[in-house]
């Protein structure tokens, strides 16, 4: 019982101060102190390049990018992930840091052989985090076990349950191995529900990451982020950071007249009429396309639905109305966004430091297979030949402050 009450207490005491940070924007302690061990406010980005002396000048101290499943079916490592450590030694090498994302469920099955969110698994699990600190803590600055548990096609094929057990399992093994190297996990968006689900596992976060593109599909200015920011610091009580954030320079919301000139190239002159014809209009979408809608775990009558309204952003090629502070998306625009917006996000008390996603453009949208799509192209402080954006030089401004 007097275990239950100091339980109880210690709950309460970190609740009222939760919200006295958050309200007040006091200093947090724990948040300070991450800023120290890593020698100050981190200043990142996502998916770099090697143009090392360019990250520098833009005042770049972190990069973030993902660490492959280790092993081959014989346990010997595989040739990606011997590459991931030498890159990663690379940047360590030239006075960066490596915020590295761990595997995901679907590269524990796939390559691994195995189910990582059975609990007959759970040691191999926890031996695969273990292996990587040890193998990698020489040339990683900290640990995001794994990414944005949540979104479909990157929790499959677990449940949300499922995978926050996975996060928080291998979290466990790491703290108990760790020292003076930083480990947490992410969301996307505020998932409430994940943080609430990972509240056992809190105990051995140095931090809680989120990701947030508000602005890009919706209205948005600076208070909706650090409102959000704020509002998973009350709940987790950990420091966080900003592992991903980003403002589009291309895709504006399209005429229905532009629309249906898309609908015709796949040979339709409606999206019912699509619908009607699934099996063949499905054949016609890029292989990645298609694979996200068996990712959805939505049934086959449904993929329309899926197409249309929720991805439709990626099937048309274009994202939404509202954008930051009514900035268009564009490369002023881009530019606009990271000016207004980092200078506000340094005075967050409860904030370790941000992610910029990303680097630099790239010709094809990842999710899905299209060279048209913004949505995964045109996040780029960089164009897609390596040259400055004008958001390059306003985020340098800032960084180098």
């Amino acid at each position: 019982m007097w275990l239950r009450i100091v339980s109880l207490f210690e709950t309460v005491v970190l609740f009222v101060s939760g919200l006295f940070v958050s309200a007040f924007n006091l200093p947090d302690e724990r948040t300070q102190a991450l800023i120290a061990q890593n020698g100050g406010f981190i200043c990142g980005v996502c998916h770099p390049n090697e143009d090392y002396e360019l990250l520098h000048d833009g005042g770049f101290t972190w990069v973030r990018f993902d660490i492959p499943y280790p092993f081959n079916a014989d346990g010997s490592l595989s040739r990606s992930y011997k590459a991931f450590r030498e890159r990663a030694r690379g940047y360590t090498g030239r006075g960066f840091k490596v915020m590295a994302i761990t595997p995901y469920p679907r590269d524990y099955i796939n390559v691994g052989g195995f189910d990582p969110s059975a609990p007959e698994n759970t040691q191999k699990t926890q031996d695969v985090a273990v292996f990587l600190y040890n193998d990698l803590k020489d040339v990683c600055g900290a640990f995001q076990v794994t990414n944005e548990m949540g979104i479909e096609t990157f929790t499959y094929p677990l449940t949300l349950e499922q995978a926050a057990r996975f996060i928080g399992v291998q979290l466990e093994a790491l703290d108990a191995v760790s020292e003076n190297f930083p480990i947490g996990y992410n969301s996307a968006g505020l998932n409430l529900t994940l943080h609430r689900l990972m509240k056992p596992y809190h105990r051995y976060c140095d931090y809680v990451g989120v990701d947030l593109y508000n602005g890009n599909n919706s209205y948005a200015d600076a208070q909706d982020f650090i409102g959000r920011i704020r509002r998973i610091y009350r709940l987790t009580h950990c420091p966080i950071v900003l592992e991903e954030f980003g403002f589009l320079s291309e895709g504006e919301h399209k005429t229905d007249a532009e629309k249906k000139a898309v609908l015709q190239s796949y040979g339709y002159e409606s999206e019912a009429e699509a619908i009607a014809d699934l099996d063949n209009f499905v054949q016609k979408l890029p292989a990645a396309f298609r694979q996200r809608l068996i990712e959805s775990e939505r049934p086959k009558s449904e993929w329309g639905d899926v197409i249309f309204r929720t991805y439709g952003g990626h099937f048309y090629c274009e994202c939404g109305e509202d954008t930051y502070r009514h900035v268009g998306h564009t490369n002023e625009g881009q530019a606009k966004f990271y000016a207004d917006l980092l200078p506000k996000l340094r005075r967050v008390s409860c904030l370790a430091g941000v992610f910029i996603y990303c680097c630099q453009d790239s010709a094809v949208c990842w999710f899905c297979g299209q060279r048209g799509c913004p949505s995964e192209t045109r996040w780029g402080l960089l164009d897609e030949n390596g040259v400055p954006k004008p958001a390059f030089y306003a985020v340098r401004d800032v960084f180098n402050v």
